[in-house]
């Protein structure tokens, strides 16, 4: 039997050559970022190791304590991001109901308000008209002496005010109650809403 020629130098690393180029072996670039986070990790690793030495600790219990550092670290920092949002949050709800439905009226009168919600209602601007019909019902309870009228006053100021005239406050409330949803706490407004305002505001005193 003829014993095969085992293959010379030269042809062993051409093979080599040729396996190592097919691209399962071609070698992967890290992304930029990777890269980068690999640097951090790094410096934080050579970091601890040296603040770990100075208090006297062993080389080999590094990498526990910068994992142990590094969880703790984690979990603060999401702590602080969630009050943080969470202020944040409360922050901007305190000042959305300081905030007036409107711009105050200032020179402009009932009348005007009036005209304003019919011709919003007339385009389908439901809760413009809404709104504008708030203003004009408050600027007529003020006529009326029920109410005194205070661009920085909210609807639960006016409704406080109005209870020292029963009949009014009956119809003001009656008003307030579908207005407040609609104005503060994101109700759609439709035309079957608008409907029911404008009847309460013309009880108390308004022509919506």
């Amino acid at each position: 039997m003829q014993v095969p020629t085992p293959p010379t130098a030269a042809e062993v690393e051409q093979a080599l050559v040729a396996v190592y180029a097919r691209p399962e072996f071609a070698p992967r670039t890290p992304s930029p970022i990777l890269r980068w986070l690999g640097e951090m990790a790094g410096r934080a690793r050579e970091f601890l190791a040296e603040l770990f030495e100075l208090l006297g600790g062993e080389g080999r219990a590094v990498n526990g304590f910068g994992i142990a550092v590094l969880g703790i670290a984690v979990v603060v920092v999401g702590a602080w991001l969630v009050v943080t949002a969470r202020d944040a949050w409360r922050a901007r709800e305190r000042r959305r109901r300081r905030e007036p439905a409107v711009a105050p009226p200032g020179p402009v009168g009932a009348e005007e308000w009036e005209r304003r919600a019919r011709e919003a209602a007339a385009a389908a601007r439901w809760r413009e008209a809404s709104l504008a019909l708030y203003q004009a019902l408050v600027l007529r309870l003020d006529e009326a002496g029920a109410v005194k009228y205070d661009p920085s006053k909210t609807p639960g100021d006016y409704r406080r005010e109005a209870r020292r005239v029963p009949g009014m406050a009956r119809a003001f409330d009656a008003f307030l109650r579908p207005f407040e949803p609609i104005a503060f706490g994101g109700r759609a407004a439709d035309a079957a809403a608008y409907t029911t305002l404008r009847a309460a505001a013309e009880e108390a005193g308004a022509r919506g």
